[in-house]
């Protein structure tokens, strides 16, 4: 609006000057008056917005009292989570509209978990799938611990938890560092790892390390 009655106004000045001056007139004006419309704009919207957030940073996901799956050959996996920080937040603010203009918040989560696979020892986890859709391994921080009897404790689990962390030995695990949840929903996916690959030999001892860790197993044959 103040650009139309500006540019009018400017144009009615300037035609004092003849058709020259009431173009430059008119050209003034509605300069000055598209910036005092951009400004009333402005003024109207809010200067600050926030994306969606969680409430709440726990993660509630572990199993108390799930089986350790003993496995032979080639085996696709479905883990149970056994160690999780809370969700990480991180804050990407962005501006709209040059210098001063309104602001937005977004938020994106990352989580730092473990996930037990199976008896150990093992060769090595080759895929993994989050959700059904496979994980490509160069793009996260995925750690793999084969269930040997000396593996020693988790550098992040280490950390966050000094003194009296366990390395869960005989047992094989994964612990992802950082693993952004966005495209998840924010949430821990469901993670199922495949081509897991024992040695024959590996399967010697398996009922002394099933007896140390005193909890039930299921058999799987492929």
């Amino acid at each position: 609006m103040a650009t139309i009655l500006l540019s009018a106004a400017g144009a009615a000045a300037g035609s004092i000057l003849g058709p020259i001056g009431a173009m430059a007139g008119r050209a003034l004006g509605g300069l000055a008056g598209a910036i005092i419309d951009q400004e009333l704009i402005r003024s109207t919207m809010p200067s600050r917005t926030k994306g969606p957030r969680l409430t709440d940073l726990t993660v509630m996901s572990s199993t108390e009292g799930a089986s350790i799956a003993q496995v032979y050959g080639r085996v696709r996996v479905s883990g149970d989570i056994i160690w999780a920080t809370q969700y990480e937040e991180d804050a990407v603010k962005s501006n709209s509209g040059g210098k001063g203009g309104p602001s937005t918040t977004s938020y994106d989560y990352y989580a730092n978990f473990a996930v037990g696979l199976c008896l150990g020892p093992i060769n090595r986890v080759a895929r993994v799938w989050a959700d059904g859709v496979e994980l490509d391994l160069t793009t996260v921080t995925m750690r793999v611990y084969t269930g040997s009897a000396t593996q020693l404790q988790d550098p992040l689990i280490l950390a966050v938890q000094p003194g009296g962390v366990p390395a869960y030995r005989d047992l094989a695990y994964v612990v992802f560092e950082r693993l952004p949840l966005t495209k998840y929903g924010n949430r821990i996916p469901q993670l199922v790892t495949t081509s897991i690959r024992v040695e024959m030999r590996a399967l010697q001892g398996a009922a002394h390390r099933l007896q140390r860790l005193g909890r039930g197993t299921k058999r799987v044959f492929v």
